[in-house]
């Protein structure tokens, strides 16, 4: 039998003691590996726990009977695509909010800090905006639509039509808001 095979039969018959050692015996590995992708090392050890996790429910529920590759390369398969949907997710909010940052500088630029007169004035600056413009960024920004729903939505010609529409729409934001100061 091998070693394997074992380590999978002893955390299917509940033997806690094995699943820490397979924690043990791959974390300096997955952290290494992990290392080529732009992820800091707090949310390196997040997302190693949540897979360890991941494989111990696999083999627990009985989805995870036998293994066509080592037990390393199925926990590692499950770690990149945390590491990738962390990496989506990361992205995604910081397209979502990076036109709002000069909201969030002080004058000094020292602290990112959203203080009650930026919403306020943000609030305003929304009203001032034209109903077109106030529709691409509710539907961006409060539904969370994607470009591509937004365009289908609001039946623009292309997603690039619509990016340059909320591109326009946030500078237009941001003149009207700078002006309230």
């Amino acid at each position: 039998m091998s070693r394997e095979k074992s380590l999978l039969e002893q955390i299917q018959s509940g033997d806690q003691r094995v699943i820490e050692e397979v924690y043990i015996l791959y974390k300096k590995d997955f952290v290494a590996y992990a290392s080529r992708f732009s992820v800091n090392d707090e949310d390196v050890v997040d997302i190693y726990q949540d897979s360890i996790i991941v494989l111990y429910e696999n083999i627990i529920s009985g989805k995870l009977v036998s293994l066509t590759s080592s037990l390393k390369t199925y926990l590692f398969a499950i770690g990149k695509y945390k590491i990738y949907n962390s990496l989506k997710i990361k992205a995604t909010t910081k397209e979502r909010f990076s036109d709002y940052e000069f909201l969030f500088k002080e004058d000094n630029e020292e602290d990112f800090l959203l203080k009650e007169e930026n919403i306020e004035k943000v609030q305003k600056g929304y009203q001032g905006l034209g109903t077109r413009c106030q529709e691409v960024l509710k539907m961006f920004y409060y539904e969370n639509l994607s470009i591509e729903e937004i365009k289908n939505r609001l039946n623009y010609t292309s997603k690039d039509v619509v990016k340059s529409q909320k591109s326009r729409c946030i500078k237009q934001l941001k003149e009207i808001v700078l002006k309230l100061r």
